[in-house]
């Protein structure tokens, strides 16, 4: 119990990387998945979307910066650069860290739902799963086999991604 109260009682100190992100320092898992997760997206969907890791978002209000967002493919302009992002992802995917909880992440697709967005993906490396919260309120559970979301059609192995 003394050493809960210690915890408790210890001042945070964020990193500049937290401070910046609005969230925590990603782990070697974390960032694992999100590579696969977005390696699987880009292999099977290039043509169809944009698989964009670490964006800054101007909506919802707070921004959030998510571990990955599904754009409609648009071409390229290497000229021009946007350092906040106004349009709205079709999906957001946020894998949960090690001083992450899940319900403070299902509290931010929350705000992702009001801003527009149709699919919010949520990694828990752990339990090697992932939940596709949905606007309606309904989630879907993939564990170990195809996960498929009916929003953006997208379909990825997750033996591949868990590997």
């Amino acid at each position: 119990m003394e050493a809960i109260e210690e915890r408790m009682n210890e001042e945070v100190i964020l990193s500049d990387y937290e401070r910046e992100r609005g969230k925590p320092m990603p782990s070697k898992n974390h960032s694992k998945l999100q590579i696969r997760i977005g390696s699987e997206l880009l292999r099977l969907y290039e043509d169809q979307y944009d698989v964009l890791s670490e964006l800054s978002l101007e909506a919802p209000n707070p921004s959030y910066v998510p571990d990955l967002c599904l754009f409609p493919a648009e071409p390229s302009n290497w000229r021009e650069d946007e350092v906040k992002v106004s349009e709205v992802p079709l999906t957001v995917i946020e894998i949960i860290s090690p001083s992450q909880t899940d319900t403070e992440l299902t509290e931010k697709s929350k705000a992702y739902f009001a801003a527009g967005v149709k699919s919010y993906w949520l990694v828990q490396p752990v339990l090697r799963t992932i939940f596709v919260l949905l606007p309606t309120g309904d989630e879907l559970v993939f564990h170990n086999n195809l996960l498929t979301d009916p929003t953006n059609g997208v379909s990825i192995d997750l033996r591949k991604v868990f590997r």
